[in-house]
């Protein structure tokens, strides 16, 4: 299956309000030049790096609920775009992947 921009917005329409608007304006700013997983994997992680040093903070909080709609978002798009590959591209998003190296700077700076 192809995902569309219509598949992103139909997925966008069911999250609540206000993440749907942080989730459509960051869908709005990715970088069209990789897959749409590819993409999505990538904002999530800064999201998740913006909140490094400021987990007590309550705006940090959203921060990761937008990483959590972007990361489910990512895992979506795989799912409806590569079926018979759906585990290997999702676990290569986590250790070895955007989220290992995440996890791997978060070590480095503790």
């Amino acid at each position: 299956m192809k995902i569309t921009e219509g598949w992103l917005m139909e997925r966008l329409a069911a999250s609540p309000e206000p993440l749907r608007t942080r989730l459509s304006e960051v869908v709005q700013d990715l970088n069209e030049d990789t897959d749409l997983a590819r993409r999505l994997m990538k904002a999530a992680c800064e999201f998740l790096d913006s909140v490094y040093g400021r987990l007590e903070d309550r705006e940090a909080a959203f921060d990761l609920l937008v990483a959590d709609g972007l990361l489910t978002l990512a895992c979506e798009a795989v799912a409806a775009s590569d079926p018979d590959h759906v585990v290997e591209r999702c676990r290569s998003m986590g250790p070895g992947g955007e989220l290992g190296e995440l996890a791997a700077r978060w070590a480095g700076r503790g």
